[in-house]
């Protein structure tokens, strides 16, 4: 198991990071290319209103004319032909937020004494499609339009980067071991012990597996160790050993090699580890499917 001083990225992370220096992404079939020419996701996730490429491409107007509509979170309001979201509480404020104007007009004079017969539970403004209820801070909207119930933020991805706990009205974020809350309440960063072996990450690609400080320098006594392709690593913290598939031109030559990292300073000790031959087939047939 991983322990914080050390962050290991598989290949397929690292294979994203040569793919935005060397060359841009090939994704499969099934998966749509976003504009940023490193990420794939999958076809499926295009045009149904959730922005998963970094750059949000897969909802972009040409790719999807006919998208559906600009998903607010609760409590917002949608400004007409956007993709601008606004706090209701915003609304017929005084202050234009829509870039049309839409969110403040006579409505908001007309309209007011309305809310009075709505019957919200919690708030009522007025919109141009009429008086509105909407909820105090972390409560959503219920079917009936009037009640509010306590909204799930931890079903939303990215409220804390590693743990969250719903509560009535609010929520808390959390940290796994090894990692400590950070001023925002919502992010985990790791707790460097020892002091004296700061975080390392591996990177493994087509050509080599390196160690480099979180920086991006990379360590200077580590020589990189030597792959034709690997395709699999992993970390061994009780032993200080990396191991990975090394790649052949047949399933004979397609070995499982490990290396230790004393002190995570250098890669000493390179060797072999016999794997039965069944397992070499396996391997080298999954492998070349990957690279396929």
């Amino acid at each position: 198991m991983l322990t914080p001083p050390l962050l290991l990225l598989l290949p397929l992370l690292s294979a994203l990071v040569a793919a935005a220096i060397d060359a841009p992404k090939t994704c499969s079939p099934k998966q749509f290319a976003c504009r940023d020419q490193i990420t794939c996701i999958s076809k499926g996730w295009r045009c149904d209103g959730e922005r998963d490429c970094p750059d949000g491409s897969d909802e972009a107007p040409e790719i999807c004319p006919q998208s559906k509509a600009q998903r607010c979170q609760p409590n917002e309001h949608n400004c007409l032909g956007t993709e601008l979201c606004v706090p209701m509480s915003r609304l017929c404020n005084g202050v234009q937020d829509c870039m049309d104007g839409s969110d403040e007009g006579p409505h908001c004079r007309e309209l007011r004494g309305n809310c009075s017969r709505l019957g919200c539970q919690h708030h009522c403004v007025p919109t141009l499609d009429g008086p509105t209820c909407y909820c105090n801070s972390s409560f959503q909207l219920q079917a009936d339009g009037k009640t509010c119930k306590d909204f799930d933020e931890c079903s939303v991805y990215g409220t804390c980067s590693q743990l969250c706990t719903n509560t009535d009205g609010s929520f808390i974020c959390g940290c796994v071991e090894g990692y400590l809350l950070q001023p925002d309440n919502r992010s985990c960063k790791a707790k460097n012990e020892p002091v004296d072996r700061p975080p390392v990450l591996l990177i493994a690609n087509s050509q080599n597996i390196l160690a480099t400080y979180l920086s991006g320098a990379q360590v200077s006594t580590i020589t990189p160790t030597s792959t034709r392709q690997t395709t699999a690593m992993d970390f061994s913290y009780a032993n200080e050993t990396v191991c990975w598939v090394h790649v052949g031109d047949n399933a004979a030559q397609t070995q499982l090699k490990c290396a230790r990292m004393p002190g995570l300073k250098g890669f000493v000790d390179e060797h072999t580890i016999n794997i039965s031959l069944s397992l070499h087939l396996c391997v080298f047939s999954r492998s070349q499917q990957e690279m396929g």
